[in-house]
């Protein structure tokens, strides 16, 4: 009996095993150290390869010092440049110390032609110094959910303790696109720029953006490169298509014109963005909920974030998607107040989920707010009837 056991179990291992095959495309072939393609609108993760090692972010790091100076609403102040910012070596816009310009024309050249002069001159300007214009960096970096970023210069030349992540710069960038004034810049292959001498003269100065992607990719808009020896070549890049922006990171990657390129391409090749109708789906009994002990006895929902979510192209019926609200909940209630939420599903995993909130306030009901309730409603009785 014991032989014919393992007869059987020799022949069982020699037999095929009948096996599901499931089609899949082919890998990207990406040589960064670190890279990621993100969907803007709904951050969704679409492709990454070591998305969050830490490394080296050459002059993508003046991506932040951007943001910051735009969002300072300084941008048609102007500045004396100093000594210290004329002196910066590396990649600048040549800058000359006591020359008069605007915050603007900074941003511009920080953006376009990588200027390392024009961001010292933003953060002495904006900050006071260096030293304080990096602690901004870094506290609008953990605000926007950049948490494996560290920041130590705002030019991004090699320091001790400068590192970000491929996942990092692509959130950063996509907080950084959604200003209007940020997008215009980045998108600009060619401009000039105005600024006065010591002397008072007036000069006019070309510029063109060292983006190359610009030129390469159609829908290409944006955003920053970024190259030292000890990062190699770096490029944040953004490409617009159909309404949908993708945003791509590649670090330390020699070939980050090609990748970049294949990875913007690959992702509206094989992605679609979809709008969930949300008002319309949602049922009376969910959207809206039941409160008890309340003025009111049911509040409204509404989703918090817009209703994309990416799905793969033709993929449409596998979508699922599932609503998690309680039947009731109790007074008070408050306006964005977290109710329930709106998960996206395929195949078993949860691709996006977006927060049902209370879009309007429901007091609760105490003996004080019902006694002035009920007078207020006998008041405009009277008044209906001409007694007061």
């Amino acid at each position: 009996m014991h032989f014919w056991i393992k007869l059987f179990l020799i022949l069982t291992l020699l037999l095929p095993i009948p096996t599901e095959v499931i089609a899949k495309p082919a890998q990207l072939e990406i040589n960064a150290a670190g890279a990621i393609l993100i969907d803007a609108k709904t951050g969704q993760v679409l492709y990454e390869k070591n998305s969050n090692k830490q490394l080296a972010p050459a002059s993508t790091t003046k991506i932040m010092t951007a943001i910051l100076a735009i969002e300072s609403n300084r941008l048609d102040e102007k500045t004396t440049i100093s000594k210290n910012a004329a002196s910066v070596q590396g990649s600048t816009m040549h800058l000359q110390e006591g020359q008069l310009i605007s915050l603007r024309e900074l941003v511009t050249g920080l953006m376009m032609r990588s200027g390392n002069d024009a961001a010292i001159a933003i953060a002495e300007f904006l900050s006071g110094s260096v030293d304080k214009f990096i602690v901004e960096m870094n506290k609008k970096a953990r605000e926007i959910g950049a948490i494996h970023t560290k920041f130590q210069n705002p030019h991004g030349l090699p320091t001790k303790d400068h590192y970000s992540t491929a996942y990092d710069l692509a959130w950063i960038a996509r907080y950084a696109m959604n200003n209007p004034t940020f997008a215009e810049i980045v998108s600009t292959r060619n401009t000039s720029i105005d600024w006065e001498d010591s002397a008072g003269n007036e000069h006019e100065q070309n510029l063109k953006n060292t983006n190359k992607l610009l030129w390469m990719l159609d829908e290409a808009d944006g955003i920053k490169t970024g190259t030292t020896n000890e990062a190699g070549p770096c490029l944040v890049s953004s490409a617009t298509k159909d309404d949908q922006r993708l945003i791509a990171v590649t670090l330390n990657d020699k070939n980050r014109w090609e990748d970049s390129q294949k990875l913007l391409n690959w992702g509206f090749e094989t992605f679609d963005l979809y709008e969930y109708p949300i008002e319309e789906e949602l049922s009376n009994e969910i959207n809206r909920i039941a409160v008890e002990y309340g003025i009111d006895t049911t509040v409204k929902l509404e989703a918090s974030e817009e209703p994309f979510v990416v799905i793969p192209k033709g993929k449409r019926e596998n979508l699922i998607v599932k609503t998690n609200v309680p039947k009731k909940i109790n007074a008070p209630v408050y306006q964005g107040q977290k109710i329930g939420e709106v998960h996206f599903i395929m195949n078993d995993k949860t691709l996006r989920t977006i927060d049902l909130v209370a879009a309007n306030n429901v007091e609760e009901r105490t003996l004080a707010n019902f006694l002035l309730n009920y007078l207020t409603t006998i008041f405009k009785l009277f008044s209906s009837w001409g007694i007061v």
